[in-house]
């Protein structure tokens, strides 16, 4: 008794597992998440949650990692469940699906039947063509014991329609797992004459020229990075990117994301050269154990001279490039202000100098494994909606016996508009 209770509890969990409803349920729950996963930035600090979220929305980000949704266990285990679930029901239907597909009439069912069926005024030399008004070509005919039965079935592959569309899902899903946890997205800046590792791989990004076009009227057209690919330090490829236009190269996809300022900033301890660097717009010139920072907040190109508050451009081109910067010292801020290329600023013991703006690139590098299984998906699912939509399956029987002619049809995708389309062409071809 108590092993037929077993039997009958992974039964139920079988069932349940396999099921259309569940399926549903899941597909449901993943798309509400998916959502919240978009409202709520990702993969940020926490410090970033505790300073936009608060009280109740905080510890529910916190408790159900929220800012890391597409990582967090439960979500994963979500979706392993809606894999589960998609592959036991197209393991489940696709022998009775097959079955359908295959399908040979049953002629013996049609002669018990034919007589329960509607009788139409057609001649028989008429038969094939109003068949063929149906859609249903080349009629195969038999002769039963003095009866004659045409028959077709037509569009079988269109039961084939949803069970491609659920194992197109199924793909999907795994090229978007693939992607996820074996894919990387990397982000990479510098000035020309830079090189950069990409983080997790063995490739540098070496950044050799970097051009910003502007149209008649000194709008910002495009932006062109030329590039060296390399892979442990040996060239492997290169070429040019823009807005629009990635680089590809092996495995790998380059975009132009962003584009800022650059200063060559120089610091100075009781007049001696202490340290100089590339420092980039909103970055931070530490040094001496964190004693003295230069930030740099923004800078202005070509600087308004006439009307210095309002801290604005007359140009994009650096015709008088002037630095808005922030000083700290001892990890206080002592000074913030405005300083041309060349001049000093000075705090205690230390001098810095900045000149020789130029503009930088930040590139983001894309490395997707699963995009392949994912375009495979996409085109499944295409396959699945036209066999779905576009290949609705079709039956014709028609039995004549004497001057009787007997009909039975259906279409398996909205019968009742089908039936209205069986009745108009009935009594056309009746009049005739």
């Amino acid at each position: 008794m108590e092993k037929r209770f077993d039997d009958n509890i992974f039964k139920k969990i079988f069932r349940m597992f396999h099921s259309m409803k569940f399926g549903i349920v899941l597909l449901v729950v993943i798309g509400v998440l998916s959502i919240i996963g978009t409202i709520i930035p990702q993969n940020r600090s926490d410090v970033f949650y505790m300073e936009n979220y608060h009280g109740f929305f905080y510890e529910l980000i916190n408790v159900f990692d929220l800012g890391n949704l597409y990582s967090s266990y439960w979500y994963i285990g979500l979706m392993i469940l809606l894999i589960i679930n998609l592959f036991l029901c197209s393991i489940r239907r696709f022998i009775p699906i097959l079955k359908r597909v295959t399908e040979k009439p049953n002629l013996d069912k049609v002669l018990e039947e034919y007589k329960t069926w509607d009788t139409i005024n057609i001649k028989e030399d008429k038969i094939n063509g109003f068949a063929s008004d149906l859609g249903f070509r080349n009629l195969e005919t038999k002769n039963v014991d003095g009866k004659k039965i045409y028959y077709k079935n037509i569009n079988s592959m269109g039961y084939l329609g949803p069970w491609i569309s659920c194992v197109s899902l199924i793909v999907i899903i795994l090229a978007f797992g693939i992607g996820r946890y074996m894919g990387y997205e990397v982000f990479v800046y510098g000035i020309p004459g830079t090189v950069r590792d990409v983080e997790g791989t063995n490739y540098q990004i070496q950044i050799d020229d970097f051009e910003m076009r502007f149209d008649e009227n000194m709008v910002v057209s495009q932006y062109v990075t030329s590039l060296t690919l390399l892979e442990n330090g040996e060239i492997i490829d290169s070429g040019q990117l823009m807005v629009n236009h990635p680089f590809r190269g092996k495995g790998i996809n380059i975009y132009q994301n962003a584009t800022g300022w650059a200063l060559h900033a120089f610091l100075y301890k009781d007049d001696q050269a202490y340290k100089q660097t590339v420092l980039y717009n909103s970055e931070f010139f530490v040094e001496d154990s964190g004693k003295i920072a230069l930030q740099f907040v923004e800078l202005f190109p070509d600087f308004d001279m006439s009307n210095p508050t309002a801290l604005r451009n007359l140009s994009p081109l650096p015709n008088n490039p002037v630095l808005l910067y922030a000083l700290y010292y001892n990890g206080l801020k002592v000074d913030m202000g405005l300083a041309r290329m060349g001049d000093l600023i000075e705090y205690e013991e230390y001098k810095f100098i900045v000149n020789r703006p130029e503009m930088y690139t930040l590139l983001q590098i894309n490395h997707d494994p699963g995009i392949t299984f994912a375009a495979i998906g996409g085109l499944l699912q295409i396959v699945g909606l036209i066999f779905a939509f576009y290949l609705r399956p079709k039956k014709l029987r028609i039995v004549i016996e004497d001057d009787n002619v007997w009909l039975w049809s259906k279409s398996y995708g909205n019968d009742n508009l089908y039936k209205e389309e069986l009745n108009r062409k009935i009594e056309k071809w009746e009049e005739q």
